[in-house]
């Protein structure tokens, strides 16, 4: 697939400007994008504990009436198939939402790595997070939606599944964000973005201040897994990150599946001996857990480091024994 030009806008095609000279003669046509369609870096600034509140903004409108209509329509409500339905705006409107809560992301959390960003943005995009605020505006009301999914709170219950009713209430929100979009190319983008971060605010409002406190900074040079070998690895000993069973367990915010990884030292007199473990929606962060657990052991960290210690002075001792005095330098 070809590159998309970068004057070109994602959210609209680009205008065609027709010009009246003669068919014979081949002209480039000029491609006119309006720069507004392109949402300015400013656009997407960073989450701050400060401008977190937990009032809800205003739903903003639509600006055509035919895509509200289509981003609240079940395409089995349609009374024939070329009759707009969520489905397409849906599609679009996620989209759109990963794009809007990864830039608030890649700018609140500078030095977290990918696994943990792509950890708080499935927070932000969940169907359950997505239908709380489709409740709230009352798009659920306004949905038209076969009634076995008791969107309008049909008294006697529903005949789909409580997921099935959380996944589309979380359509309907994605589909209306899609709608708002695409029925403003010029500052579609730009108003979703802005309500948005205030609607996603509070959501991620204990990890933003813990990055506001610091608590969120890493550094590559002395992460867990770094600090741990500096301390007590060393030649023939190895310290070893293995795959445990996960036991069925998930994140409690996000619903997604656990990995457990434990911390095994072989060597200064030990075979297998499991420092510590951790778990995470990712590998790679369950290993740092793992290792930072390790470390908590201060006492058995202790132990090891000071053999360590022990085998360094030897070594030195050692090298210095051999190593020619003056004379037989000199000799």
């Amino acid at each position: 697939m070809p590159k998309r030009p970068h004057n070109e806008s994602a959210a609209a095609p680009p205008t065609i400007i027709q010009t009246s000279e003669p068919a014979t003669k081949r002209t480039k046509p000029n491609v006119v994008g309006p720069s507004s369609q392109i949402p300015s870096w400013t656009t997407f600034t960073k989450w701050t504990s400060s401008t977190i509140t937990k009032s809800y903004p205003p739903l903003p409108p639509v600006l055509d009436a035919s895509l509200e209509t289509a981003a609240l329509t079940h395409s089995g409500m349609r009374k024939s198939l070329s009759d707009p339905s969520y489905e397409k705006l849906e599609w679009v409107g996620d989209v759109y939402l990963e794009l809007i809560a990864s830039e608030f992301l890649f700018q609140t959390f500078p030095s977290l790595d990918p696994g943990k960003l792509s950890h708080y943005r499935e927070m932000l995009v969940r169907n359950s997070t997505l239908g709380r605020f489709s409740v709230h505006y009352g798009l659920d009301k306004r949905a038209n939606f076969p009634a076995e999914f008791g969107l309008g709170g049909r008294p006697n219950g529903t005949k789909v599944s409580d997921k099935q009713r959380a996944k589309a209430l979380g359509d309907i929100f994605e589909a209306y964000v899609g709608a708002v979009v695409r029925s403003d190319p010029e500052n579609g983008l730009r108003r979703a973005a802005e309500w948005m971060k205030v609607l996603w605010g509070p959501v991620l409002e204990r990890q933003i201040r813990e990055e506001e406190s610091g608590g969120g900074v890493r550094n590559k040079d002395t992460n867990p897994k770094t600090e741990l070998e500096s301390l007590i690895g060393a030649p023939g000993v190895k310290i070893e990150y293995r795959d445990m069973p996960p036991y069925g367990k998930k994140d409690r915010d996000t619903g997604m599946e656990l990995f457990f990884v434990g911390c095994f030292l072989n060597g200064w007199g030990e075979t297998d001996l499991q420092l510590g473990y951790g778990q995470a929606v990712g590998k790679k962060e369950a290993g740092q857990k793992a290792a930072a657990k390790a470390l908590e052991n201060k006492k058995l960290i202790k132990r090891f480091a000071e053999k360590k210690k022990a085998l360094q002075a030897a070594r030195a001792a050692q090298a210095e024994k051999a190593a020619p005095t003056g004379k037989e330098a000199q000799g």
